[in-house]
């Protein structure tokens, strides 16, 4: 978990690329988060309430994320945080953020495949895909 925190904190994004993130997620709803979230989620990207959530990083990112979702009850809360990290990862169905970011030129997370694993059934799935 550690490795994988200082691997996002690493990650850069523009905000182009950060604005395609959160309208995937709720406008074409490849994450199961209520819609009503999207402006938050975009507002504590592009204007952090804290200093170390300032960085342009998929770690920024997740965190915008997760304190959007801190407006549900503490199930719904529960249940979408744990969508976001395979949201975020990408699955069968959705390149991983990364794999996007190769795409443009992007990618900066490290080489090994074991510093960057999702949580996944399929662990030969579950590593990284930039490598």
């Amino acid at each position: 978990m550690r490795k994988q925190v200082e691997a996002w904190q690493r990650s850069e994004l523009t905000d182009v690329t950060a604005k395609v993130v959160i309208y995937e997620a709720f406008v074409e709803g490849k994450l199961e988060a209520p819609k009503h979230l999207a402006r938050s989620v975009h507002d504590l990207y592009f204007e952090p309430k804290y200093e170390e959530f300032k960085p342009r990083t998929i770690w920024s990112l997740s965190n915008a994320f997760t304190s959007a979702f801190k407006e549900l009850n503490p199930i719904p809360q529960f249940k979408v945080t744990a969508k976001l990290g395979e949201f975020l990862e990408g699955d069968s169905e959705r390149p991983n953020l990364c794999t996007g970011l190769r795409w443009f030129g992007q990618c900066t997370f490290p080489t090994q495949h074991d510093v960057h694993r999702r949580a996944s059934r399929n662990s030969a799935r579950a590593r990284h895909e930039c490598s």
